[in-house]
């Protein structure tokens, strides 16, 4: 068995090849940048990634068994190139996965932002809920999710909707890791952590078993052709994860939080149901703050 990667080189991507790797499974990776050095097996680099048949090429040489699309960008601007990483990429793969006499077992990697804000009453958010997105990255990947629903008449397709993840090497345009970074950055003699809003509750997950769940689900028949929450089904405060990295860092730190923004639509507490989850017999445990906390410092 050979799994396609592409998003390697992101944050969820390097803990699936770290995955894939414990279990034995070879991996190549596809993007649309030079190969990394540090990713191990072949990497395929395409240019463009709306050309179709430059994907097919590729998945015609290295005949994958499992497909993990895990690219995407958080950036909402130049919108063009949202949708094209978010969207366009993913309906081509698609197509030409279409084309191959074995087709692979694919996996999208989709978002909880695909829900948008939800009242208190409709938490936790489960898989059957109506998606409004408010941001350009919800947007375009319930745009991504539509287009392997879709596929998957066709293909094995599974759409693992993916709440917070956090772990090591965290990339700075999500809190923790910005947090991560700045308090590395102080001397031993401490500083100040400038935060954002810390009043927010989330569905936190770690990385490392998060991917884990994502390689069982895309080999497991009962999720093909649905959307399965990513979660633990359980909020978990970002002041607790704020606190256990101050404490892990040993140093003084002074916190100062920002004020929210006037009208800002972003929701004090949003947590996913693992109900469907659990029926198959899968878990993900909530965060262990100080195991999180060490992985993001070191």
């Amino acid at each position: 068995m050979k799994a396609l990667v592409t998003g390697a080189g992101g944050f969820v991507g390097r803990h699936v090849l770290a995955e894939l790797a414990a279990r034995g499974i070879e991996a190549v990776t596809l993007g649309r940048g030079d190969p990394a050095a540090s990713l191990p097996g072949r990497a395929w680099r395409i240019p463009d990634l709306g050309d179709e048949a430059a994907i097919g090429t590729v998945l015609r040489e290295a005949q994958p068994g499992l497909i993990f699309h895990l690219a995407g960008t958080a950036a909402a601007e130049p919108l063009e190139e949202a949708y094209r990483v978010n969207v366009l990429f993913a309906a081509r793969l698609l197509a030409a996965a279409r084309r191959l006499p074995a087709p692979p077992r694919i996996l999208l990697a989709g978002s909880a932002a695909e829900y948008g804000p939800m009242e208190e009453a409709q938490l936790p958010v489960a898989e059957d809920a109506a998606c409004r997105p408010v941001s350009v990255y919800g947007i375009t990947k319930l745009a991504q999710t539509l287009h392997g629903l879709a596929a998957a008449s066709d293909l094995p397709v599974v759409v693992a909707r993916l709440f917070n993840v956090i772990g090591g090497a965290m990339p700075g345009h999500l809190a923790l890791g910005a947090f991560a970074a700045q308090i590395r950055a102080m001397p031993a003699s401490g500083g100040v952590l400038r935060t954002g809003p810390l009043a927010r509750e989330r569905d936190f997950v770690e990385a490392a078993p998060a991917a884990a769940l994502l390689l069982d689900l895309l080999r497991d028949p009962r999720a093909e052709g649905r959307v399965v929450n990513i979660c633990s089904g359980q909020p978990t405060s970002l002041a607790d994860l704020t606190a256990a990295l101050v404490r892990a860092s040993g140093r003084p730190v002074e916190i100062q939080e920002a004020p929210g923004r006037a009208g800002n639509s972003d929701m004090i507490r949003h947590w996913g149901s693992a109900a469907l989850l659990r029926s198959w017999g899968y878990r993900l445990a909530p965060p262990d703050a100080e195991r999180v906390a060490a992985l993001l410092l070191g």
